[in-house]
C-alpha cells in the first residue's frame, strides 16, 4: 500500500534554509530621521538664454559656469552640510567607514597584470597590498637550457627590480596621473608623462634606469604622446598649444644637455598630432588627425 509522503518536513526545512539565509545578511542602515534635517539645498534660478545652430533654449543654471560667484561656493558648502546630516541620521557617524570596508573587502588585495616579455626582461604592473597605486616593475627572464637556467640563477634573476611607483609621487604631492609611460629600446631609459594637480596637463620626466635619476624635465605642460627612436638616443614628444590641441613634435637627444628641438608643427587648427612608433623602432609616425580625415608623415628618428 502506497502512502502519501506529507509535505511538512520538507516546508519546514525550506523555511529554516531560508531563515538561515536572511540571518546571514548584512544589517540594513536605519531611515534616516528626515526631522533633523536641515532644509534642502535649492540653486536659484537666473534666467538665460543660449543660441547655437539656429537653436535657442534657456539655461537658469548658466550662472554656474562663474566659479568665483559666491552663491556657488554658498550652495556646495550647503550641499555638503545636508550630505553630511542625512548621512550621520541614516547610521550614524560609522557609517560612511562601514561602506568604505565592505566596499574595500570587495576588492582583491592585490592587483597584478601579466607580464609582459621584452628583450632580456619582462615588465609588469602591480598595485601593493594596502595601496592605491600601481608599481612598475621587471625581473630579468630566465635564459633558456639548464645551464642557461643555472646561470640565471646565480645572477639573482627573480630580483625585482622597481621603474617607477606611483605611490612615491601621490605622497609627494598628494595626487598622482601617469598618462604615457615608454621604455628606451635599450631598456636603459624610462619616459613618462604625469599629473599631479588634476588639471589634465601632463608634464615630462626622463629617468635613467641604472641611476635611478630623472634626467630630462622640460618646463613643458600638456605633453600627450611620447615616441623613442631605435637609438634610444633621441625621444620625440607632443606638446599642446593654449587650447589644450597638441599640435607641436619636439626632439630631446638624450646625451645633450639642450632643450628639446622643435622638429614639426600642425597649423591646422582642425588638427591634432599624435606620434608612435613602428614596432621595430625604425621610424617615428607623426600623425595629424581630424574627426573626418588624417594624414601620416614618417622619419628615421635620427635627428
Amino acid at each position: 500500500m502506497l502512502h502519501r509522503r506529507h509535505p511538512l518536513p520538507a516546508l519546514l526545512r525550506l523555511f529554516s534554509t531560508t531563515c538561515r539565509r536572511r540571518s546571514r545578511l548584512p544589517s540594513q542602515p536605519h531611515p534616516p530621521n528626515t526631522d533633523t534635517l536641515p532644509p534642502l539645498p535649492v540653486a536659484k534660478k537666473v534666467p538665460f538664454t543660449v543660441s547655437a545652430h539656429g537653436r535657442s533654449w534657456s539655461d537658469p543654471y548658466h550662472w554656474m559656469r562663474d566659479t568665483s560667484d559666491p552663491d556657488l561656493a554658498a550652495l556646495l558648502a550647503a550641499e555638503n552640510a545636508y550630505a553630511d546630516a542625512f548621512v550621520s541620521s541614516a547610521g550614524g557617524g560609522g557609517l560612511r567607514a562601514r561602506l568604505a570596508a565592505e566596499m574595500r573587502a570587495r576588492l582583491p588585495p592585490s592587483a597584478v597584470s601579466p607580464p609582459q616579455p621584452w628583450g632580456p626582461w619582462s615588465y609588469y604592473q602591480y598595485v601593493p597590498n594596502g595601496m592605491e597605486y600601481p608599481v612598475l616593475s621587471r625581473k630579468l627572464r630566465p635564459s633558456g637550457g639548464l645551464a642557461g637556467r643555472f646561470l640565471s640563477y646565480l645572477s639573482d634573476w627573480e630580483k625585482e627590480e622597481v621603474l617607477l611607483d606611483w605611490n612615491e609621487i601621490a605622497e609627494k604631492f598628494g595626487y598622482v596621473h601617469i598618462g604615457s609611460c615608454r621604455i628606451s629600446p635599450d631598456h636603459r631609459f624610462l619616459a613618462y608623462t604625469l599629473d599631479t594637480s588634476g588639471g589634465e596637463l601632463f608634464s615630462l620626466e626622463v629617468k635613467d634606469l641604472q641611476s635611478k635619476h630623472v634626467i630630462f624635465s622640460p618646463p613643458d605642460k600638456g605633453i600627450v604622446s611620447l615616441a623613442w627612436a631605435h637609438d634610444s638616443e633621441n625621444l620625440f614628444y607632443t606638446v599642446c598649444d593654449e587650447t589644450l590641441r597638441p599640435n607641436q613634435v619636439f626632439c630631446k637627444k638624450m646625451q645633450s644637455n639642450e632643450a628639446g628641438l622643435l622638429v614639426f608643427v600642425e597649423d591646422d587648427v582642425n588638427c591634432c598630432v599624435d606620434i608612435t612608433s613602428t614596432k621595430d623602432f625604425k621610424y617615428i609616425t607623426v600623425n595629424s588627425n581630424t574627426r573626418t580625415s588624417s594624414e601620416e608623415g614618417l622619419c628615421d628618428g635620427i635627428w
